[in-house]
């Protein structure tokens, strides 16, 4: 279930580059990197680009199965399987790290009556109150586990319906632009609302990496086009590209770089958009031509430390912030500030990522293994190979 996938290898590597990505912000926030007037605050202050990467990744994942097996005429893979393959891979660990965080940090509103069913029925992220409580973090699990129950609701009504299904991204993108304009449009600063937190406001990202899980499938079968070639041999071209709308969104639209700060409709969208691109053009190497060509495939990407800290990556997601609390109270805020950040990343990065892997090995892994409980049916074991091991939904919080 979390075993490497089969088909794309190098996802796992993503995965790591995201959580580290977001580790860095909530380490730049304590320790004072995301204050006006600090150097590098515009890149630092947009890390939070990790939450887009992980979406992309959910959508092409995921979808992919569901694109291929349409495909070959196969029958849609099975619902009940899916959901218990991702009920089994987000509820077990992530009740556990709420359960032991929300005791260890005193954040006894998680144990109430209204709190166990915000916190531990994934809908924190419906009310201003609770957003950013329990496993701060876990709004964005929330929007994950909104998205894996849309999932196979929309793949059986793109069977029924006949639309191609690149055209159904079209459709999903769309909705998410439109869903955030009534929200954004006239307010200045765009108010913190759920509507901007729930699943309809991402959808956009998730059509992204849904367009290239279809284009894919497409591109399997009749071969790679030729203007798209030359990143099947240059990879770092798509690195490129992502880096070009990292800069823009960093430097480009108005924004100083503060995670929270207020911004305008246009900054707003400019920046949501520009999320999608980046990681757009971080995927892309990960799932286009050959995973052993190019320097960033074979050196970066398949370098086993970041494989392996993908591996773990939704452990060091669901633990990172508890481990940041942990240090801080431990006195590690008293040491040098120009060093602070440095060390509390690593020392953060070092402990989260020795409890995810504790949590995996010994408890993760062992309950991944009633997947066998379920018989995916025959759609399910045509999809065999496919890389269904869902990413780590991560994001700040």
């Amino acid at each position: 279930m979390n075993a490497r996938a089969e088909r794309f290898p190098l996802m796992d590597s993503l995965r790591a580059i995201a959580a580290l990505s977001v580790v860095a912000i909530h380490v730049a926030l304590p320790s004072g990197r995301l204050n006006p007037g600090v150097g590098g605050i515009r890149y630092v202050g947009r890390l939070d680009v990790g939450v887009a990467v992980f979406f992309l990744i959910s959508g092409f994942l995921l979808y992919r199965p569901f694109v291929r097996a349409r495909a070959l005429g196969e029958p849609q893979p099975s619902t009940l399987a899916y959901l218990w393959r991702r009920a089994l891979r987000i509820v077990p660990a992530y009740w556990l790290a709420l359960t032991i965080s929300a005791l260890a940090l005193g954040t006894p509103h998680v144990f109430t009556g209204r709190g166990l069913w915000t916190y531990y029925g994934f809908a924190q992220i419906y009310s201003n109150v609770s957003d950013i409580g329990g496993i701060s973090q876990a709004w964005t699990l929330d929007v994950e586990v909104t998205f894996y129950l849309l999932l196979p609701v929309w793949a059986w009504l793109m069977r029924r319906s006949r639309m191609p299904d690149l055209a159904g991204c079209v459709v999903l993108f769309v909705a998410g632009v439109a869903w955030k304009v009534p929200f954004v449009a006239g307010h200045d600063p765009v108010p913190a609302t759920w509507a901007l937190r729930a699943l309809p406001a991402f959808l956009d990202h998730f059509a992204l990496g849904m367009g290239l899980a279809v284009l894919s499938v497409r591109w399997q079968r009749d071969g790679l086009p030729r203007p798209l070639r030359v990143l099947d041999r240059r990879p770092g071209l798509a690195w490129l590209f992502a880096a070009v709308a990292f800069w823009a969104v960093s430097t480009r639209i108005g924004l100083s770089g503060q995670l929270f700060e207020p911004v305008n409709p246009h900054e707003f969208m400019l920046r949501h958009e520009l999320y999608g691109l980046v990681g757009l053009g971080m995927i892309v190497p990960a799932v286009l031509g050959d995973p052993a060509r190019g320097f960033l495939r074979r050196r970066v990407l398949a370098n086993r430390g970041l494989l392996w800290i993908g591996l773990l990556s939704y452990g060091v997601y669901l633990w990172h912030q508890t481990v940041v609390r942990w240090l801080l109270d431990l006195g590690i805020g008293d040491v040098d500030q120009h060093v602070l950040p440095v060390v509390l990343f690593a020392a953060a990065v070092a402990l989260a990522t020795a409890i995810a892997a504790v949590s995996y090995y010994a408890f993760e892994r062992p309950i991944l293994s009633l997947k066998r409980l379920v018989d995916p049916g025959r759609g399910g074991r045509a999809a065999t190979g496919e890389a269904i091991a869902e990413p780590a939904p991560v994001a700040p919080g």
